[in-house]
């Protein structure tokens, strides 16, 4: 965010710091996280695997939570978003959109950021000031939980020979298509002490903790949805996977060798960055959309994947938001043409998939927006805590293979929190 002042400084309006600023600057993300616990409404957008111009934010206290469905009720985020920039306001709105079209945003005035190039705060806002000088409460015990698969692995064999079928019947040419896993959630077990062990299993560029409005998000997201800054708007779909063998490094070199080679792999990631120029078609200028990166590797604790960087330039009239809803949801996680694809995922899968492929996120009020698609990623609603894994599936899929990519899309989760058999 561009409205950032160093955290060793005076708040906005001059007034002294609080014992929190004090100290943040020695302070990691996870030990500011654990310190702002107690906050209402915490937010932890959470670059747990930095890269280069990395930043991790945090922010809690919304001053207000927008809740609906984004064929309803979507006019409000645009509002708010276009009123906290004509006011020049610090924070934005952050939260979470599930691909059924549900949404959960606060509005946050403030907003703490973490430069892991610089390895300094910069408070956005003035929340420094109202962050406790200790920890509400010493870190929890991280629960094991015993997560149960909801779809038989037979049952997930036939719903991708019936996807192969559509596809030969010419219905659609790929479909992402999920399975879950469920646990119960134990009484007081930390949520946040759940995510910090999930963070250094299967850390993530865009991993994110969200605790608000009565659902919890713990997400190993390694996928970007849209970054866009000021009228830049960029996507990086993931297509292609292949496990990881780090305790055998000649394996491990195998089974990416393996994932360059495949045809099909290649041939899926091309299929979906031509949905994504399409999808960034609609709201950039025209001739502005550019393919910037093609087969890309990226390398994770768990898995190899194969990435496409797109990129364009926004219509001066599409705000972040319409712009957001314009591409939502990720062509990775539904299949093309993604119309049709998506009332496929509806038809085959056993129960809708929630927050699952949605997106979790923020659009800043200074005109920077970054958002994840929402994979690796588990959500607690209640006493239960629910995971999703899913494959893209083409007509040459061998529909055990893709039972097996999403076991080792799973892994990272699993590791994180399973009980021990």
């Amino acid at each position: 965010m561009s409205t950032l002042l160093p955290i060793s400084a005076k708040t906005p309006a001059g007034r002294p710091r609080g014992d929190g600023a004090e100290t943040a600057q020695g302070l990691t993300p996870a030990q500011m996280a654990r310190r702002m616990a107690g906050l209402e409404g915490l937010v932890w957008l959470d670059s747990s695997r930095p890269g280069e111009g990395a930043l991790s934010m945090l922010t809690a206290l919304p001053c207000e939570v927008l809740a609906g469905r984004m064929d309803t009720d979507w006019q409000r985020v645009e509002e708010e978003l276009e009123a906290g920039q004509k006011a020049g306001l610090a924070g934005g709105l952050f939260g979470w959109a599930g691909f059924d079209g549900r949404f959960v945003l606060g509005v946050f005035p403030h907003a703490l950021v973490y430069d892991h190039d610089r390895r300094c705060w910069f408070d956005s806002g003035g929340l420094a000031a109202r962050i406790p000088a200790v920890a509400a409460a010493a870190a929890g015990s991280v629960p094991r939980l015993d997560f149960s698969p909801q779809v038989r692995r037979e049952d997930f064999l036939s719903q991708v020979r019936r996807a192969q079928e559509l596809i030969a019947a010419g219905d659609i040419y790929q479909v992402n298509l999920a399975h879950s896993w469920q646990a119960a959630w134990p009484r007081g077990a930390d949520a946040l002490s759940a995510y910090q062990r999930l963070r250094r299993v299967s850390p993530a560029p865009h991993a994110a903790f969200l605790d608000l409005a009565g659902v919890t998000v713990l997400s190993a997201s390694p996928e970007l949805f849209l970054k866009m800054s000021g009228r830049e708007i960029m996507t990086r779909p993931i297509k292609g996977t292949r496990p990881r063998f780090p305790g055998d490094p000649a394996r491990d070199a195998a089974s990416l060798s393996a994932l360059l080679a495949s045809e099909k792999e290649r041939a899926e990631l091309l299929m979906i960055t031509d949905l994504e120029r399409n999808d960034l078609g609609r709201v950039c200028e025209y001739g502005s959309v550019r393919v910037d990166g093609l087969w890309e590797v990226e390398s994770f604790a768990q898995v190899f994947h194969l990435v496409s960087t797109v990129g364009g330039l926004l219509r001066p009239e599409v705000s972040h938001a319409a712009a957001f809803r314009a591409c939502f949801p990720g062509g990775s996680i539904t299949g093309a043409p993604k119309k049709r694809a998506m009332e496929i995922i509806q038809e085959l899968e056993a129960a809708p998939r929630g927050l699952y492929t949605g997106a979790v996120g923020y659009f800043g009020f200074d005109g920077e927006s970054r958002w994840s698609i929402a994979i690796r990623t588990a959500v607690r609603e209640g006493e239960r805590v629910t995971f999703h894994a899913g494959s893209g599936i083409v007509a040459d899929s061998v529909p055990e293979l893709e039972w097996e990519e999403t076991l080792h899309k799973a892994a990272g989760l699993l590791a994180a929190w399973s009980l021990p058999r």
